[in-house]
């Protein structure tokens, strides 16, 4: 698991050197979070981003390095800027699923629902020019 965060502060979401230092908190308390952070297969990496919202053509190098390495096989965005506003219909090369809720009336009118509705959007890999 690469767990991605921001690189700095954006609204309420965790910073990635406040992720490490929970995390760290966390693995004392559970020796499965504690073996998975010790065996590298769970690795927090920074974003590159400071925004509540994610362009995935400025991704930190490293955290970019790490999903093609690791051959990455779902993504997970989560969050209205992240998932809807720049990502929504987004094409991977691996499957990825978008979550948030929708915290705008104009966006739930525009995606036909409800304030405070929940999205969860799976698509499955995108072969490029083989749809």
């Amino acid at each position: 698991v690469v767990l991605a965060s921001n690189s700095g502060p954006a609204l309420n979401d965790v910073t990635n050197s406040e992720l490490q230092i929970l995390t760290e908190r966390i693995a004392a308390m559970d020796p499965v979070i504690e073996s998975a952070l010790r065996e590298d297969s769970l690795t927090l990496i920074q974003s590159g981003s400071s925004s509540p919202c994610l362009d995935l053509s400025r991704l930190d190098k490293v955290l970019a390095m790490v999903v093609r390495e690791r051959q990455i096989d779902l993504v997970i965005i989560e969050g209205m800027g992240r998932a809807i506003h720049t990502n929504y219909y987004a094409m991977l090369c691996c499957e990825s699923l978008k979550m948030a809720v929708i915290k705008n009336s104009w966006l739930a009118d525009r995606l036909g629902g409800k304030l405070f509705s929940v999205v969860f959007k799976f698509l499955p890999s995108c072969v490029f020019g083989h749809h």
